[in-house]
C-alpha cells in the first residue's frame, strides 16, 4: 500500500520557470497516470509573461485553466525555477507572497542545464528550459528553497559587488605594472584605482552598517570572525550566500559550498578527484581569499592543511579542505551560539 505522501507526489503538478530580466517562461507538467510514460517537454503547456509582481495573477488563474482543461486530479502545484541572481529571487519572493502553497523551488544552474542536455530537445529556447524544469521537479522532486530574510538579500548585494571590485581592481593595478613606464597612462590608471580604493573601502562600510543592523547577522557574525583569519567581509559573504546555516546540515553545506570531493573512476586509465563546484562561486571566492591570513594564524588549521598534504595531497586540494572545514565550523559555532576556541575538535 502506498503512503499518503507517496500519492501526494504522484498528484502534483510541476510549473517549471526560466526566469529573465523583463519576463518569465513557464511550462506546466501535469501528474501521470499509473501507466502514462514521462511526458515529452516539447508538448508541454508554456506560456511568457512580463516579470513584475502583478503577473502573479494572470500566471496562477492560467495555471488553473490547464490543470481543468485537461481534469487533473486536485494536489498540490510546486514551482521550480534556476538561480538567475536577484531575478529569480524576487520573483520566488512574489510567488511566496501569493502562491505561498507552490513551494517555489531555486536550483543550481549547472545541474539543470546538465538535466536539459540529457533530455536531447535539439532546440534550447526559454520555452524548453521551462519544460525541462517542470519535468526535472516532477522526476526529481526537490524540496522547498528556504526562504532569507530581506537583509541577507541586501547583504548579498552588496557583497557580491565588493566581490566584482575587488577583482576589477586587481586588474587595473596589473594593468599599472605593464604600462608604468608610459607616464601620461600610468597617471590616468592610478586615478582608476584611487575611484576602486574608494569604493570598495564604501561597500566595506555599508557591509558593516548592514551586518549591524540585523540582531541575528551580528551575533553570527561574531561567532563565525572569533575564528583567527576570518574578517567581518569573509563572513558577511558566507552568511549572504548560504542564508541562514541552521537551514543546512553539515554535508548539505559542503555540497551547497561545491567544495565537496568529487571522485572521477573510469576502468584504470581515470582516477582523479576535484571539487565539485556545484554552489555558488561567489561563496567559493569569499573563502578562498582569507585562506594565506587564516593558514598564518591559526594553528589548527594549518596543521589539518599539512597532514593532507602529507597524505599525498595536491597543495590546492589541501586549502580547499581547509575552506570547506572552515565552512563546517561556522555552521557549527552558529548552531551552537558559541565562540571558536582553539583544539577544540568536536565539530
Amino acid at each position: 500500500m502506498k503512503s499518503i505522501k507517496n500519492q501526494q507526489t504522484q498528484q502534483t503538478t510541476w510549473v517549471g520557470i526560466d526566469v529573465a530580466k523583463k519576463s518569465y517562461d513557464a511550462a506546466i507538467y501535469l501528474p501521470l497516470g499509473t501507466d502514462d510514460k514521462a511526458r515529452d517537454i516539447i508538448e508541454l503547456p508554456k506560456n511568457s509573461f512580463e516579470r513584475t509582481e502583478k503577473s502573479i495573477d494572470a500566471f496562477r488563474n492560467w495555471t488553473y485553466q490547464i490543470r481543468d482543461k485537461a481534469n487533473a486530479p486536485g494536489g498540490q502545484m510546486r514551482i521550480v525555477m534556476e538561480a538567475t541572481g536577484r531575478y529569480s529571487q524576487e520573483l520566488a519572493d512574489w510567488l511566496r507572497k501569493e502562491m505561498p502553497f507552490t513551494e517555489p523551488v531555486i536550483l543550481n544552474p549547472k545541474m539543470v542545464s546538465d538535466y536539459r542536455k540529457s533530455l536531447y530537445t535539439g532546440n534550447d529556447t526559454d520555452a524548453i528550459a521551462a519544460a525541462a524544469l517542470a519535468r526535472f521537479g516532477a522526476e526529481r522532486q526537490p524540496e522547498e528553497t528556504p526562504e532569507s530574510p530581506p537583509e541577507y538579500h541586501h547583504l548579498r548585494e552588496l557583497t557580491r559587488q565588493r566581490l566584482k571590485m575587488v577583482g576589477q581592481r586587481t586588474a587595473a593595478n596589473l594593468r599599472l605594472e605593464e604600462i608604468k613606464d608610459i607616464t601620461v597612462i600610468a597617471k590616468i590608471q592610478q586615478t582608476l584605482i584611487n575611484v576602486l580604493n574608494k569604493s570598495v573601502e564604501k561597500l566595506d562600510l555599508e557591509i558593516k552598517k548592514c551586518v549591524e543592523k540585523s540582531d541575528e547577522l551580528r551575533e553570527n557574525v561574531a561567532y563565525a570572525t572569533s575564528i583567527k583569519g576570518i574578517g567581518l567581509t569573509t563572513a558577511a559573504a558566507v552568511f549572504a550566500e548560504c542564508g541562514r546555516l541552521s537551514n543546512y546540515g553539515s554535508r548539505q553545506l559542503g555540497a551547497y559550498s561545491g567544495l565537496a570531493p568529487f571522485n572521477h573512476r573510469s576502468g584504470t586509465s581515470i582516477n582523479y578527484t576535484h571539487i565539485s563546484r556545484q554552489g555558488p562561486k561567489q561563496l567559493r571566492q569569499a573563502l578562498y581569499t582569507p585562506m594565506t591570513s587564516l593558514l598564518r594564524y591559526n594553528p589548527e588549521m594549518r596543521a589539518f592543511r599539512q597532514r593532507l598534504i602529507d597524505k599525498g595531497r595536491t597543495p590546492m586540494q589541501a586549502r580547499c579542505a581547509v575552506m570547506r572545514k572552515v565552512l563546517i565550523l561556522i555552521r557549527a559555532l552558529v548552531v551552537n551560539k558559541t565562540f571558536y576556541q582553539e583544539n577544540f575538535h568536536k565539530i
